[in-house]
């Protein structure tokens, strides 16, 4: 039977095991994931998402439940751990490769010089909502693409589902914003990837930290606000801080590859491997639609909360087009310089877009 650990500590040796002994066993070879007491191949499963984010909600738990529900039939178990008891999110794919974990969340954004390609469904002025963005940046991903075969398969990962979080928006704490030049020369806060590049494109300077810290360097006066989803900010009562925010400027997205260890899924029948497609394919319909609710009820809240949201006019459309478009090409450009098929990689995403479009 699948075990959760979502709104507590694991007591397990591995679930209290410190930062350092995770970078230990990150850096250590792979160990096969071993049977329980009835013979059941167990699963090690972490993220970084509570149980009442959208993600967690709608993706994480539905992927649990139907691995729940059938695993036992199939020889398989889930130990699952939340909310970072098992990593930080820059963690996730060297905790696959090591074996510390087979199923973990990995967000490109957090590990770009590992997986740079892979931050192609970030990039902005493309992805309109969750789900046809999942749905791409999913298919992009898949066994013959160029973005499996040239960055994904060689480091071991291979992903089952994924959730992206759209709609990034410019958000400030006492700083209207209408046109991108507005922010020139301000500190904001930054997921890192693509979202840097689009902060160095505004003129502005980047400071990554973790949404979490964005409170106190907000009244603190650190930073000057940041780039992020509406959906991404309510639990933390940013809008208690942040005065002002954009609608509709197309800032880019955050993405979440939920995968497994290669060197696992070769290990596994063909029954098995279907489970955790259908599982995925369950969870990845379900987070994209909860992070779409979670959006519209943010933006509701934040107007609720006092925050003046200036939604982009077709006259200023331009300008945050143009704004898209150099960080476009200029992230083909650099990793193509570093022999990276860039430019293959975002025509088969930006194809995918427009097939998988609901």
């Amino acid at each position: 039977m699948a075990r959760k650990n979502h709104g507590r500590t694991r007591r397990g040796t591995i679930g209290a095991l410190s930062g350092a002994a995770l970078l230990l066993a990150s850096s250590a070879c792979a160990s096969p994931p071993h049977p329980n007491a009835e013979g059941d191949l167990i699963l090690k499963f972490g993220d970084s998402f509570s149980a009442t984010h959208p993600i967690g909600a709608g993706g994480v738990t539905p992927f649990i439940d139907t691995l729940q529900e059938r695993g036992d039939d199939l020889g398989l178990d889930v130990e699952y751990f939340a909310s970072g008891q098992m990593g930080k999110q820059r963690d996730m794919a060297a905790l696959l490769r090591s074996g510390v974990i087979q199923l973990g969340a990995v967000s490109p954004a957090y590990v770009g010089t590992e997986l740079p390609l892979s931050n192609v469904g970030d990039l902005p002025g493309l992805i309109s909502d969750a789900c046809t963005g999942a749905d791409a940046v999913l298919a992009t991903m898949q066994e013959g693409g160029t973005l499996f075969e040239e960055e994904l398969e060689p480091r071991g990962i291979r992903p089952l589902w994924v959730a992206v979080v759209p709609h990034y928006e410019a958000m400030t704490a006492g700083l209207p914003v209408q046109d991108p030049s507005d922010l020139d020369g301000e500190i904001l806060r930054s997921t890192g990837g693509v979202a840097d590049r689009v902060v160095d494109e505004v003129g502005a300077a980047g400071v990554s930290m973790p949404l979490g810290d964005l409170y106190e360097a907000i009244s603190r006066k650190t930073v000057a606000g940041t780039l992020a989803s509406p959906a991404s900010i309510g639990s933390y009562k940013l809008g208690e801080v942040l005065h002002y925010s954009t609608e509709d400027a197309r800032l880019g997205a955050f993405t979440v590859t939920f995968s497994i260890s290669e060197d696992v899924w070769d290990m596994l029948d063909d029954d098995q491997r279907d489970l955790l497609r259908e599982a995925g394919e369950a969870a990845q319909d379900g987070a994209c639609k909860a992070i779409e609710e979670e959006q519209a009820q943010a933006l509701k809240e934040m107007r609720q909360q006092g925050v003046r949201i200036h939604e982009i006019t077709d006259g200023e459309r331009a300008a945050w087009d143009e704004l898209a478009e150099p960080v476009r090409e200029n992230w083909v450009s650099d990793l193509e310089s570093t022999g990276r098929p860039a430019s293959e990689v975002l025509t088969e995403f930006e194809t995918a877009l427009e097939e998988t479009r609901r």
